[in-house]
């Protein structure tokens, strides 16, 4: 007789219904840790309930979460499915708690603010400390991360928003991202490479130059490669390829090569004469940086972030 699949609403109902946050937790530490007895360790319980509890939630959604093997435990299909979201309900959960306990402090609220590096280097960092001035009772998070994991925390409430480029799939209600700040790349060097006293580079200069190579899956990645076409000379590049911008500024202060970096991540290091731009304009579509928006967008802290964040944006770089 063929096994009958319950459907999603059935499994839906079972986990409100017998579903428990301990379930949850168990399920992370178990991902995390490889092994329930290490689990059970990290999270108080005794192995036997530990192994208990996840035979219940096992049970409740009718397939395995793990798979054994020789060193230990590993995620089935179904497990990679559950665990992360396992993993947002438990930041949720530790975000509100955080929350009470900041507005039992004395607080007038929390604001917790997401950003990608580029925003969290430059917009952030010219908005936030005035911001904080003017709201001293405003507790205020900053969480900086990639873009993928900002729109996870947005929408599991880890965040109440989100400084990011466009995700590649359009947000739904209650979820909304708004364009915020227009971004362009720049190429930047070491204020003692030649480059950066020529008042009109050429592109041969450029493909003379040696260069950091952007991380393939970055915007800047696809302006370098389109910079240097196939069939074009291609420049010598840095063995070193990161997405740090502590080590990219290291290279270029120590070596005599070039980088191109949004003007978003980097305005604020040229402004302060740690590195020098390359008078070499590109004109190159790149996604700049906007808001992605929660159900809670209309709070007070948020909409008073919203304002300074449009002030700032077009304010001056100081």
């Amino acid at each position: 007789m063929p096994t009958v699949t319950p459907a999603s609403s059935v499994l839906y109902a079972r986990l409100l219904a017998k579903g428990r946050l301990r379930h949850l937790q168990l399920l992370v530490s178990i991902a995390d840790s490889g092994g329930v007895r290490r689990a059970a360790e990290q999270i108080g319980m005794s192995q036997p309930a530990a192994t208990q509890a996840l035979g219940d939630i096992e049970e409740l959604l009718g397939t395995p979460l793990f798979e054994r093997h020789v060193r230990g435990m590993r995620l089935t299909s179904a497990g990679r499915a559950v665990v992360p979201m396992a993993r947002n309900t438990l930041s949720a959960l530790r975000a509100s708690a955080d929350t009470v306990h900041a507005l039992q402090a004395g607080a007038s609220g929390v604001l917790r603010v997401g950003a990608i590096p580029a925003a969290a280097s430059g917009l952030l960092c010219r908005m936030l400390p005035a911001f904080g001035a003017r709201h001293p009772d405003l507790r205020i998070e900053v969480l900086e991360a990639p873009g993928e994991q900002l729109q996870a925390d947005v929408m599991s409430g880890r965040v109440d928003l989100a400084l990011c480029r466009r995700p590649a799939e359009t947000p739904v209600a209650p979820f909304a991202f708004a364009p915020l700040a227009p971004d362009v790349p720049w190429i930047v060097a070491g204020r003692r490479h030649p480059l950066v006293r020529e008042p009109r580079p050429t592109l041969d200069d450029l493909r003379a130059a040696r260069w950091t190579l952007p991380v393939q899956g970055l915007g800047v990645r696809d302006v370098f490669d389109a910079l240097f076409a196939p069939g074009a000379p291609a420049p010598a590049l840095h063995p070193i390829s990161t997405t740090s911008l502590p080590l990219v500024l290291e290279i270029l202060r120590r070596e005599r090569v070039l980088s191109l970096i949004p003007r978003s991540l980097i305005e604020p290091f040229v402004q302060w004469g740690l590195i020098a731009r390359v008078a070499f304009e590109l004109h190159s579509e790149f996604e700049g940086i906007g808001v992605l928006q929660g159900p809670q967008s209309d709070s007070p802290a948020v909409t008073a972030c919203l304002e300074a964040l449009r002030e700032a944006v077009q304010a001056p770089v100081a």
